[in-house]
């Protein structure tokens, strides 16, 4: 058939003479299988490969990434939770204050800083706090209430001529509810009037419930007897003076002898008196001083000291760190919240 072929061929045969030859021949090569047809060709690679993969193991096999296969992930790759706790401890010690008008030697030096330590009173913002000064009703507001932690016993009113913006507005009503100022009956009240020594120390007394003489071996005529000037004070507050006096709440400056009622009362001498009220509470430590009026011998001659207060904190902070989960195990989060 070679030989055939060759002669037609340099014999100049035209193209389709040589296909009609040939095509008889192709037919048959194709159907015995020596030259495999394309689609028969790619079935047999296509199916060679799922075989291959088919005979992997199931750890090389790579995993599905379609949104049906998250939760498999997510439960597999899920960080377990992790929970750091830390503890800090702080200690805050509350420094001594220091005015530039009140020496240590000031008569009432001890009973001011003392107050200013545990924030009962307060100076000055130049650093002053003017202790000859007289005492107004809305200062003295603002230092019973913050000495006295006393439960209402009136209703809140509002004080008709007093701004609510005014700087004791609030301490003035909650001295007045708890019973340490009145209001005039038309519900006003003057802030910036000052106060004798009589009036603050009635007001005092009466808010604290020091009206009566409880010493079944002393008068109230006896108590009294100490003062020189004992007559000036009105029939109707002479128990309540000598109730004062027994509880070691009156101090008189500069002479424990005279009470000088109709003075107006200044600051140091509210600060004193309402240290010793606080200390007939046991609210405050007592100490000495020579100028309290101590009938009944109720006070031990002490050293007079400078105390520190410190107040330790603790503050727990705790931290909690988890991975975050895929968009779809939201819906999981979400459900359990609402749970």
């Amino acid at each position: 058939m070679s030989q055939i072929f060759y002669r037609l061929l340099i014999s100049g045969a035209s193209l389709a003479t040589l296909m009609a030859f040939l095509t008889p021949f192709l037919s048959t090569a194709v159907t015995s299988g020596l030259f495999p047809q394309s689609a028969t060709a790619s079935t047999l690679e296509a199916e060679h490969s799922g075989q291959q993969i088919a005979e992997l193991p199931e750890n090389q096999l790579k995993d599905d990434d379609d949104d049906d296969d998250d939760d498999d992930d997510d439960d597999e790759s899920r960080t377990s939770e992790t929970r750091t706790q830390t503890r800090t401890r702080t200690t805050t010690t509350v420094t001594e204050v220091v005015y530039t008008d009140v020496t240590q030697e000031y008569w009432a030096s001890d009973f001011i800083y003392r107050l200013a330590s545990i924030n009962v009173i307060s100076g000055y913002p130049d650093g002053e706090f003017l202790p000859n000064g007289f005492l107004t009703k809305a200062h003295y507001a603002a230092m019973v209430t913050k000495a006295f932690n006393k439960t209402a016993v009136r209703e809140v009113v509002n004080i008709r001529n007093v701004s609510q913006f005014y700087w004791a507005y609030e301490a003035l009503q909650e001295a007045y509810t708890e019973g340490f100022i009145d209001l005039a009956d038309d519900d006003t009240f003057d802030p910036e009037s000052t106060l004798t020594r009589l009036e603050m120390w009635v007001m005092l007394a009466r808010s604290l419930g020091y009206t009566e003489v409880v010493s079944t071996t002393t008068t109230v005529e006896e108590i009294l007897s100490v003062f020189t000037d004992a007559d000036t004070i009105p029939v109707e507050h002479r128990e309540i003076i000598a109730a004062l006096v027994e509880k070691g709440i009156i101090v008189s400056y500069p002479t424990t002898t005279r009470l000088n009622l109709f003075e107006r009362v200044t600051r140091a001498e509210a600060s004193s008196c309402i240290y010793q009220a606080m200390a007939s509470m046991n609210l405050v430590e007592r100490f000495y001083s020579e100028y309290i009026v101590d009938v009944v011998g109720l006070f031990d001659e002490v050293e007079t000291t400078t105390t520190e207060t410190t107040i330790e904190t603790t503050t727990e902070t705790n931290t909690v760190s988890t991975d975050d989960d895929d968009d779809d195990d939201d819906d999981d989060d979400d459900d359990d919240d609402d749970d």
